[in-house]
């Protein structure tokens, strides 16, 4: 057995051990502080951060924030001192998350991004009764590199897996529309688990085309948001849409033949004003990646 002496000088030891490291990291913040360089990336860290823009609230309209940009002393003054002194584009930076987020209200519908980057994103609904024009979509999307979100009927996860996995190999969004047209939540959190299985990603939004307090609270109710599309496209597409696109829009089309055929003239006309199409995800993510 270990002798009480022999304790104490173990303790002693992994005591001083422990001092040793306090010390040493207390040294080292104290030099860092001290640091011109250091003293530089304070001095200019203000003018280089923005604040976290809020969600917006608007009755029962919900509108997404978007995070801030903390410079990170340590980090920033690690990268600089590697590089040799001081350069403005090696700052890095945290995110810092809104005070009011939409991850805070499930009971508001939402219509549209924040419209502080050119995002927007192409909405399709899916129903058993038009799926066969999704397969005609995934070629358009994936022969213009472009990827969208699909909105599915609980009765295609149970029929048309393989349509299914081949919506989530092309890099698009699969969200649940419906089960068989109907909102039963015991059929639709089923379909839920099931979609949640196929592509290892929790779903996240329900699809409305006008206030619809039977879907609003059911998603509601599983922490999922509702969106209604900005814009609705049944006809037309390309007229209907020339001159009614903005920045954060999320653009509904319906799946018709004649739909199809200008999908992709859409596509093109979207991406040359400029604009970037992202999954719905991506648009009403309150991250940012500028920096």
């Amino acid at each position: 057995m270990f002798s009480l002496k022999k304790i104490l000088e173990v303790i002693f030891v992994i005591a001083l051990v422990l001092f040793s490291f306090y010390y040493t990291e207390k040294a080292i913040v104290i030099l860092e502080a001290n640091d011109p360089l250091m003293k530089q990336i304070k001095a200019t860290k203000s003018k280089n951060e923005e604040k976290a823009i809020n969600a917006k609230i608007n009755d029962n309209q919900l509108i997404p924030g978007y995070n801030g940009l903390e410079v990170n002393l340590e980090k920033s003054f690690r990268k600089m001192k590697s590089y040799g002194g001081y350069n403005e584009s090696l700052l890095v930076f945290d995110e810092v998350s809104p005070t009011i987020s939409i991850e805070d209200y499930y009971d508001k519908y939402i219509s549209s991004g924040n419209g502080l980057t050119t995002n927007i994103a192409l909405v399709f609904a899916i129903y058993n009764s038009n799926y066969n024009y999704g397969n005609e979509i995934i070629n358009i999307l994936k022969n213009t590199n472009t990827k969208a979100t699909f909105f599915i009927d609980g009765i295609i996860l149970d029929n048309n897996l393989e349509f299914v996995n081949n919506l989530l190999t092309n890099n698009n969004e699969v969200e649940l529309l419906s089960y068989d047209n109907n909102y039963d939540q015991v059929l639709f959190e089923g379909a839920l688990g099931k979609l949640r299985a196929i592509s290892n990603i929790n779903p996240k939004y329900c699809y409305a085309t006008y206030d619809n307090e039977e879907i609003l609270n059911l998603c509601s109710k599983l922490s999922m948001h509702t969106i209604i599309p900005t814009l609705k496209l049944d006809s037309n597409i390309y007229i209907n849409a020339k001159g009614n696109i903005r920045s954060g829009s999320i653009i509904s089309i319906s799946l018709t033949k004649n739909n199809i055929n200008e999908v992709a003239v859409l596509i093109n006309y979207i991406k040359q004003r400029g604009f970037t199409l992202v999954t719905l995800d991506e648009l009403l993510n309150e991250a940012r990646y500028e920096k």
